[in-house]
């Protein structure tokens, strides 16, 4: 897999503000759906069918360098950069065609059933590894 997941979203109504920008929030939720679809395409149903961990996002921050605006057609990218036992990092950004719009980095962390530290499923771990030396 190269490690530089896309995924495109449409703003609809609902995603912005009365002014027509979207919501701050939902930057990260744009963010959070490229993360799962990026999971999905690499063989990881995260979220409907693991048995004995999660996933939560153990730090996020956010910069937004320009507005979002209702019925734009933006991607989002997921590109990790770090891995270690029980977490890993990626970089996100958002583009509107080549204009950034909005870039943060998320720390995901793997919690057992009972929310304690887990590692990471080996494959997972193997599958982000290799993706981080491709960079």
């Amino acid at each position: 897999m190269a490690n530089q997941f896309t995924f495109p979203i449409r703003v609809y109504i609902e995603d912005t503000d009365a002014g027509g920008i979207v919501y701050h929030a939902n930057h990260i939720k744009y963010m959070e759906r490229t993360r799962t679809e990026w999971l999905r395409a690499s063989g990881f149903e995260h979220y409907w069918h693991q048995t004995d961990y999660n996933f939560v996002v153990h730090e996020i921050s956010v910069k937004y360098h320009r507005p979002i605006l209702m019925d734009d057609l933006v991607t989002v990218t997921a590109r990790v950069v770090s891995c270690k036992s029980a977490s890993f990092s990626l970089i996100q950004e958002i583009y509107r065609g080549e204009i950034l719009l909005a870039s943060g980095e998320v720390t995901i962390a793997c919690l057992s059933t009972d929310m304690r530290p887990k590692k990471l499923p080996e494959k997972l771990r193997a599958m982000i590894l290799e993706a981080i030396q491709e960079n």
